[in-house]
């Protein structure tokens, strides 16, 4: 069986629309079209999603030879203890949001530093400060 006819056939078998079957893999309803027809193949990382949705090894739908199984079809992944796959973009906003909130927080926390010891300060006034006459050097010995 070819990967297109094992996409259709794992998806009706979970009882999902490919519009719903998008979402989950986070792409779009058309590119899932294009997989089950043939158009296209999905990328590594989207057969390894799909792999996890339908709880059959990436080896079952990349190879058109039917493995030869106990029952005859290919054996559902231990859903206890696996992580579902997490889409890479997701991982990189959320490593930007927590380095965002982060930079936020030292900003904020220099900015406690630098009140709390203006604060402690006494006012500098202008008055009081004296001031000193300095004449400039107007003795230049400048040789040739």
């Amino acid at each position: 069986m070819k990967l297109d006819e094992k996409l259709v056939s794992l998806r009706k078998k979970k009882g999902i629309t490919q519009a719903e079957l998008a979402e989950n893999v986070q792409v779009s309803r058309q590119a899932v079209s294009k997989w089950e027809s043939g158009g296209s193949l999905p990328s590594t990382e989207n057969l390894r999603a799909l792999s996890g949705l339908y709880g059959v090894p990436v080896d079952y739908l990349l190879n058109e030879e039917e493995p030869s199984y106990e029952g005859g079809h290919a054996p559902e992944k231990e859903a206890e203890g696996r992580p579902e796959p997490v889409h890479e973009g997701k991982k990189k906003a959320l490593i930007m949001w927590i380095a965002i909130v982060l930079d936020i927080l030292l900003l904020a926390a220099l900015m406690g530093v630098i009140f709390a010891n203006k604060s402690t300060e006494e006012p500098l006034v202008v008055d009081e400060i004296q001031r000193e006459e300095v004449e400039p050097n107007r003795n230049f010995d400048i040789e040739w």
